[in-house]
């Protein structure tokens, strides 16, 4: 049988699967926030990798003393300025794309029975800020973001239903692919019984990784061959 007949929706994640900022996001959300509440922020060991955007804003929240009112109310201020740093720091030189994300993009483009979108704790703006100076916006026409869900695991079955928006089909089981780099992009699509691949690139290794039941794990995405037999087998 050839690809052809085997549809896919293949959603990404962007921090550490697609590209890395380097530290740059963290130290924008890290001082955005500062800048907010004029308080510092209890951020330091705080894990980031997979959660929502809106889930670490109030977890940093709780952890710095600002109560839930002041989040809520302090939260849209927060984000604007958040973007607005991302905006000014994030250039095609301190943005870096991961090992083997842009030929395997290149190669699902050409796959058409592969539908690729996004699906990321970043919220929108935030996703379109992170890919753009890299050129890799062009990819993804659609996907579920932080904007959407507190938490990652509701995120998939919004990208499905989005799906079904754009191109008419509505993906299921294994047909949905979820790329990523942490448990959380492993985990957060079992309920729809998803296909996981997960990848090497971010902070936890093959060995972590593979603990958490991934249908497939990879160091990194340069064997565009073995990543596409992955994702149509």
């Amino acid at each position: 049988m050839t690809r052809q007949q085997f549809l896919r929706l293949v959603l990404f994640d962007i921090d550490g699967t697609l590209i890395t900022t380097n530290g740059i996001a963290r130290a924008c959300f890290t001082e955005a926030m500062e800048e907010r509440f004029q308080r510092v922020v209890n951020g330091g060991s705080y894990d980031f990798a997979g959660k929502t955007d809106l889930q670490i804003y109030h977890d940093l929240c709780r952890a710095s003393d600002i109560t839930d009112e002041e989040a809520e109310r302090g939260r849209d201020r927060f984000f604007d300025r958040f973007f607005a740093l991302l905006e000014q720091r994030l250039t095609e030189d301190n943005v870096t794309v991961l090992p083997g994300v842009r030929p395997l993009l290149d190669a699902l483009e050409a796959e058409e029975p592969a539908t690729t979108a996004l699906l990321t704790g970043n919220m929108l703006h935030g996703a379109r800020i992170k890919l753009t100076p890299p050129g890799l916006l062009r990819h993804f026409a659609f996907g579920a973001f932080g904007s959407d869900a507190h938490h990652r695991h509701e995120l998939p079955a919004i990208a499905q239903a989005r799906a079904y928006d754009k191109v008419g089909v509505m993906f299921k089981a294994k047909e949905i692919v979820i790329i990523g780099d942490t448990p959380h992009d492993i985990d957060c699509g079992r309920h729809l019984n998803v296909k996981s691949i997960a990848v090497a690139t971010g902070g936890y290794s093959n060995e972590q990784l593979a603990t958490h039941g991934p249908d497939f794990v990879f160091s990194t995405l340069e064997d565009t061959n073995a990543i596409l037999d992955a994702i149509f087998t």
